[in-house]
Parts: structure tokens; sequence; C-alpha cells
């Protein structure tokens, strides 16, 4: 008599398109064996991250960040503060506690959890880039993990599982080369984490599908939080978790429900709280096009470039090149570097239209046949509107990163249609071609992954590498520049160091050219031409930082040091204008005064040009024994003895030993 198979080893597949039922076995072991087959191929493909340093808009997370440089003590802090607060309070020198409440960036962040992480490696590990790229790495191999776990659970195999749905489906999400800056960047840790908890999410309403267990819906609910904590954009999953079991025919309209009202609670406490921390979404922002992409834009470039957008998702997620982490004004996909924005005889901005009117045809149609492709253009759509700049402004075009979780829903659909859904006349290819295909689509897509993850090794390699792609974006081109700039002083060899400064001048007259208020491109001018020896020039436009930015004191101390750099180089008389000049923004400095008056009386020899602004520092700095000194000086110079010996003989008075005023006494 047969052993009765348990329910472990019989699965009964319920194929929706060919309508036949089929048993397969599957053990834990051989499914926990593929299991970790994906584990090690999501961990392999970014491993070599881990001799990266940091890049990007990591120091705005972890090396500039007061709270996370707090380590254990600052890690709970970052539950009560938006997620930019530590970055801007450790920029302004600000104790976080002082900061004003101010939307400085579009949108507003509340994604504790990810930072929560970053301050505990920094009190365990330090600044160490590698420790966090190597978590990174081994979180993205398990959400491999746990995305086969449940994708087996929603399309069981029909054969082998190294021939199935699920299978294929996360080996083509793994490889794709759009999740390359998610990985590769440290700070993008928040997608990785918020998709991680969110499909435990629906693993746990699965669960709770067999067990009828409420402790299961709790545990979904508590996971869906962690996901929003960590991102708030898996907030589609409040949706996206009940569809799927309706379009998967688990559970009835009752447990639907509860997991709808387990999910919104989840959601509604995420809200609440970022509500409070945070405020609204609808704070007042500064009007700055680097974090309000459509400041120039009128309504109607604004919907069509949304659209264009749209288009140009697709495309990436089909063809994923060329690739940037920069698409910041102006740089949008199919349209010329000189544009700004799309219109509406933009024929991509017209595909966008096209593409979103057939995914909702096809949600339509398939929605009460439960379709896979209906379910996967609903994924797509929920997971992707928080990003469109549609209904909020999210503070850029668009973003590689944005697609991470709606490119499940492109791979859903591939792999589908290649191995359950190729049309009738390919179906006695349908075991072997559509395989070939996956396969091959695999390797190029592992290639290009691997390949581009170089681009992000530091953020030199990163600016050089994308301002190649870029080329409508001020923001490119000014890092580019500061990439070459920061490699300059290393170069010796003349000709080479020209060919620099000429590339680097280049980007960055083309940054101010796109976007002519860009404050960085003329700070970093400054600093071209002062290692170009334009020292004149260098003057000039540190002049113009400091009239955008008068309370920086920096820049007035950069034209005090070019100052030094010329008397060095003995071009007084320029040094003299550029101590004027400085002294002009800081008029009481005591060291711009002395080195104006030491300029022109030893160097110029002109005493009686340099007198008045050693007189100065004197009435301010009587009591300094240098000051005092210099000005007894310059009286002698100028054969006004009696007043250098009245300034001379009180410092002999209180310092008898000091030969330089003895003998500067003797001598007046």
């Amino acid at each position: 008599m047969a052993r009765k198979k348990s329910q472990k080893e019989k699965v009964i597949v319920d194929t929706e398109k060919v309508g036949l039922q089929e048993e397969v076995k599957l053990t834990p072991m051989n499914i926990g064996y593929w299991k970790w087959v994906v584990l090690l191929f999501g961990f392999l493909l970014y491993v070599n991250t881990v001799k990266f340093d940091y890049a990007l808009d990591d120091k705005i997370v972890i090396m500039a960040n007061q709270l996370t440089k707090q380590g254990f003590e600052g890690a709970f802090s970052h539950f009560f503060y938006d997620s930019m607060d530590g970055f801007w309070a450790e920029q302004y020198g600000l104790d976080i506690a002082d900061l004003e409440k101010e939307a400085l960036v579009a949108g507003g962040r509340y994604r504790p959890l990810s930072l929560f992480s970053y301050a505990l490696e920094w009190e365990f590990f330090g600044e160490n880039p590698g420790v966090s790229h190597f978590i990174n790495a081994c979180l993205y191999g398990l959400t491999g993990w746990f995305l086969i776990q449940l994708l087996i659970q929603l399309i069981p195999p029909k054969a082998e599982i190294w021939k199935s749905v699920a299978f294929w489906v996360t080996l083509v999400f793994l490889s794709h080369p759009l999740h390359v800056e998610v990985v590769a960047n440290i700070k993008s840790r928040d997608e990785i984490l918020s998709l991680l908890f969110g499909i435990l999410t629906v693993q746990f309403l699965l669960r709770y599908v067999s067990s009828s267990n409420k402790i299961d819906l709790l545990k979904s609910g508590i996971l869906l939080f962690l996901s929003l904590m960590s991102k708030e954009t898996t907030i589609a999953f409040v949706a996206v978790g009940p569809l799927m079991l309706y379009f998967f025919n688990k559970g009835n309209a009752k447990v639907w429900k509860e997991s709808f009202i387990a999910l919104f609670l989840a959601g509604l406490l995420y809200t609440v709280i970022r509500f409070m921390i945070i405020g609204s979404s609808d704070s007042e922002v500064v009007s700055e096009l680097m974090n309000s992409p459509f400041l120039n834009a009128s309504e109607g470039e604004r919907i069509a470039t949304i659209f264009l957008i749209l288009a140009a998702y697709v495309k990436l997620l089909v063809f994923p090149f060329p690739l940037t982490h920069d698409y910041y004004p102006y740089h949008l996909p199919f349209l010329p570097e000189d544009m700004s924005y799309a219109s509406w005889s933009s024929l991509p901005a017209i595909l966008g239209v096209v593409l979103i009117m057939g995914m909702m045809y096809v949600i339509v149609k398939g929605f009460k046949s439960k379709g896979i492709y209906a379910f996967s253009a609903l994924v797509f759509l929920a997971t992707s509107i928080l990003v469109s700049n549609l209904f909020f402004p999210i503070g850029v075009f668009m973003n590689e990163r944005f697609m991470y979780v709606p490119s499940l829903a492109f791979a859903l659909v591939l792999v589908y249609f290649l191995l359950e859904d190729l049309p009738a006349k390919w179906q006695v290819f349908k075991s072997t071609w559509g395989m070939y295909f996956l396969v091959l689509t695999v390797g190029v897509f592992s290639v290009m992954s691997v390949k581009r993850s170089l681009a992000w090794e530091s953020d030199s390699t990163l600016a050089l590498t994308d301002v190649k792609v870029s080329l409508g974006s001020a923001k490119a081109k000014m890092a580019a520049a500061d990439a070459i700039l920061q490699e300059l002083p290393q170069v010796r060899n003349q000709n080479e160091r020209q060919e620099m400064i000429s590339e680097a001048y280049q980007h960055l007259s083309k940054s101010l050219e796109i976007y002519p208020e860009y404050f960085p491109p003329l700070d970093l001018l400054g600093k071209l031409y002062y290692e170009s020896g334009n020292y004149t020039e260098s003057v000039k436009f540190y002049a113009f930082c400091v009239a955008r930015k008068p309370n920086e004191s920096k820049f007035v101390e950069n034209i005090f040091i070019i100052g030094n750099k010329m008397v060095a180089e003995g071009l007084y008389q320029d040094a003299f204008y550029a101590y004027e000049k400085a002294l002009s923004y800081s008029p009481n400095e005591k060291r711009y005064l002395m080195a104006i008056a030491q300029v022109s009386a030893k160097d110029l020899n002109n005493p009686s040009q340099g007198l008045p602004f050693m007189q100065k520092a004197y009435s301010l700095y009587s009591d300094d024994r240098d000051v005092a000194e210099k000005m007894a000086i310059t009286y002698a110079m100028l054969g006004r003895f009696q007043d250098a010996i009245d300034i001379l003989l009180p410092l002999y008075q209180l310092n008898p030993n000091s030969a330089t005023v003895v003998r500067n006494l003797g001598i007046a």
C-alpha cells in the first residue's frame, strides 16, 4: 500500500491559463537548497563593493550626520528627527535640538530604521565603508532568499525549481542593473530594508491564510510598519498585500478584508508618527532648482515630463543602458541636452500616456479573471506612483533606485510570458528557447551590474563616469569638475595638469550655462583658477561666492590665502589688492590688516600706504605685542621715531628680555 504523501511533499498546481493539475514533489530540503543558491547569487554580485569607499549621499546619513556619529547614543534619536536633520545640524555647526524645522529638500524624509543601522555600525566599527557595503550585499542576498520563498508559495513549480517561474523571477530581479545604485550606494539600504520587510509582510499574510491565527496577521502589520520605517514608498503594500491574496486565490473575502485592515492600521500608525516628527509634506520648500526640478516648468511641461519619465523607466527596465545616478536638471532621457522639459510634442511623453492607458486596460480586463499581467501592472503602478512627482514633489526628476520595487513586476511579466504564456505557435519551443533567453538575460544583466558597480567605487569614479551620460545635468558637470580638482594637487606633470584644468573648466562652464544661478561651480572656479596660477581670477570668483553667501567666512579666508600665495610668488601689488578685497568683507580682521600693512611697507616699500591699516590694527588690538611691535616699526620706517619709542618703551618694561623689543627700541 502506497504511503500517504504529506502536505510538504505534495503541491497541487492550478495553472490559470492551461487549466491543468499536476503533482510535484517539493521538500523543505530542495527548496532550501535553491534559496541558498539565490542568496549567494545576490551576495556575490555585489561582494566586490566591500573594497569601495563612501559615495554620493553616504555622507548625509553617515560621515556628516551628527546623530549617526554618536553611535549607540544617537541611534534611537534618529526616530525623533527628519532623516536630513542630523546632516543639516552638522553642516551648520548646531546641536540638532537647535536646528530650525524647515523643509530644505522637497518631500520631507522620515526613514529612521536604516539610519539606526548606520549608527550601530559606527558604534562597533567606526568609519568603515567596507563593513557597510558587506551588510548591504548580505541584505540583498537575503532579499532573494525570501523572494523565491514567497514566489514558490504564489506560483508553485510544475517541475524542478530551477525551471520554475519563482526561480527565474528571482534571478532576473537580483541581476537587474537598475539595482546597482540600491546595493552599491550604502545610503540606499533604506530601499533594501523596505522591500525585504515588505516581502515578509505578504509572507505572513499567506501564513495567516493557512493558520487563521491572528498573531500572524499582527506580525504582518508589524513587518509593514518596519518596512515603512525604512522607506515610506511601500505604503502601496497596504493594497498590494490583499490584492495578492485575491489574484492568487489565497483565502476569501473575509481574509482579504482583515488583511487590508491590519495593513491599513500599520500604515496609519506610521503616517501619524511621521506627521508628529516632520509635519505635513506641504511644508514650505526652499525655491532651489536642484531640490525642485520643476521650478521653471509650466504645468503642461511638468505633466508631459512626468509621462516621459514613465516611458524612460520602462525603457530602462527592458534595456538598462546607459545608466547614471544623476537625473538632475536638466538631464532627461530621450531629450537633447539643451532641452529643459518635455512638451506634448515629445513622442516619449505621448508614449508614456499610451503605456499608462495600456496598463490600466490590462488591469481592467484581467482583474476579474485574476491575470498575472493585471496583477503585475497593479504592482508597478502602485509602487511607482509615489515617486512620480505627479501628486507631490520628490526633489528630483527620476532615479534608477526608484524602480527597485517596480522592477519586480517587470521580472514577473517577462518570466511568466517566456515560461508560461508564449503564443500558441511558439509552444514547441516553450521548454527550450524561453529558458535560453532567460539564461542569456540573467547573464547579460549580471555582467552589466558588476561592470556598473565599479563606477560606485568612490565619489570621483562615480562623477567622472556618469558625466559622460548626464550631458544636460548642471550637477553632473559640477561633480566631475570637483573630482578632477581633488586629483589635481597630486599631479606633477605640467601637460597633464593643463589638460585636467582645461577639462574641469569646460565642465564648470557648461554647468553654469545650464543653470546660471548654481552656486557650487562658482566656488570650484575659484579653486580652479588658484590651481592654474591665475590668482586674480580666483579672487574674483571667491568674491562672487561672498556676494552670494555673505555669512560663510571661508570664502573671505580663501581670498586672504590667495593674497599670501601672491606674496610668496612676488606678486606684491596683486597681493595688496587681494588683502584689500578681504578687508572689504572683514574690515576688523587682525591678520588681514597686518598682512596688507606688511606687504605695503616691506614688499612695496611704501609704509605710508600701509600706515592706515597698521594704525587700525593697533587701535583694535593694542594689547597684542606683535601688533604693537609692527606699529612701532612702521613709525620708524616713516621717520616717526618718537612715536615708535612711545610704543616700544612700555613693551620693554613688560618684556626686558625680549631680543626683538630691545633691538627695535635701540634702532629707534
